[in-house]
């Protein structure tokens, strides 16, 4: 069996260990071979989005490395009998740690501090604001959605779920799945977190209709995918100040342009897309890897298995 898997995905060392655990596989690192690679592990995405299997005619599963598949045919692979899997918890730890980070920016003014500090002034700022007692509106009840809510309960949060069905979960105090509810709840949140999948119903979902409903010493924080919000007027909303700011990590288009006004707001927090960045990424995609190989061998269906 020849399976395709790019190096980068899970470091040299790691390459080494799936070569010595699976003698019976031979892991390949460039797809000349794609009449006869029967595992697909790419780090390029491009593989997947643009893939035509016709030139695969051995392939057989996809192991992908994201959690958001966007931009993948899910009919195209479906239609000719390939399994996808992708990488759905994995990130889950670090991009709620990156959440935090981003509330914290605002709610401990590390803007203002880091300009004193580079200033060598001394300048406390009194009242910071703080998370106990307050209440966030997580939009996305999976894996990002959960690790999210665990972390704000222990910050003696109120926390309120939003998604298809209305199924109890762990760390939650409500868990609504209409859009009425949504509006309600809007006007209430003090932290409101974007974590679900872009899809036909979601993309752009996030317009003026449901900024304007956030109260004005909110945050929004977007860590699932930028074309969910109307960058337009996400940022009229923040240049008039409508909400107290937003901590963004993923942008339409991206890379965000140096000429997007959002560059030049001051109630912006803005990162590269690396909200999963984390020293453990890579062992903890060698571990999905041979968890699912290991299942993949055995004939039996592998895990986050989506069509």
């Amino acid at each position: 069996m020849i399976v395709y898997l790019d190096p980068k995905l899970v470091g040299k060392d790691n390459f080494n260990t799936l070569v010595e655990r699976y003698p019976e596989i031979e892991f390949v690192t460039n797809i000349d071979r794609k009449n006869e690679i029967e595992v697909l592990i790419p780090f390029n995405p491009n593989y997947v989005m643009g893939i035509n299997v016709l030139e695969y005619p051995n392939l057989k599963w996809i192991q992908y490395f994201s959690a958001g598949f966007d931009g993948v045919d899910l009919s195209h692979l479906k239609a000719n009998g390939i399994l996808f899997s992708n990488a759905q918890e994995i990130y889950s730890k670090a991009i709620a740690e990156d959440v935090f980070s981003k509330i914290l920016f605002f709610n401990r003014s590390f803007k203002h501090y880091l300009q004193s500090m580079k200033e060598k002034k001394w300048q406390p700022i009194p009242n910071h604001i703080e998370l106990t007692n307050s209440t966030a509106l997580i939009l996305g009840v999976g894996s990002i959605g959960k690790e999210l809510a665990k972390r704000f309960k222990a910050f003696e949060m109120t926390v309120i779920g939003y998604r298809r069905n209305a199924k109890k979960e762990a760390n939650f105090d409500k868990i609504i799945t209409l859009d009425t509810d949504l509006n309600t709840e809007l006007c209430n949140a003090d932290y409101v977190i974007l974590a679900l999948p872009l899809n036909e119903e979601t993309e752009s979902m996030f317009d003026k209709s449901k900024l304007q409903l956030m109260k004005k010493d909110s945050l929004l924080i977007n860590v699932a995918r930028g074309k969910i919000v109307n960058q337009d007027d996400l940022y009229h909303t923040l240049k008039n100040k409508q909400i107290r700011g937003a901590g963004l990590d993923v942008f339409d288009p991206e890379p965000l342009p140096s000429n997007n006004p959002l560059w030049e707001l001051d109630n912006v927090f803005i990162t590269p897309h690396n909200a999963s960045s984390s020293i453990y990424m890579q062992d903890r995609l060698l571990s999905l890897i041979i968890m699912n190989l290991d299942l993949y061998l055995d004939n039996k269906a592998v895990n986050y298995q989506i069509v």
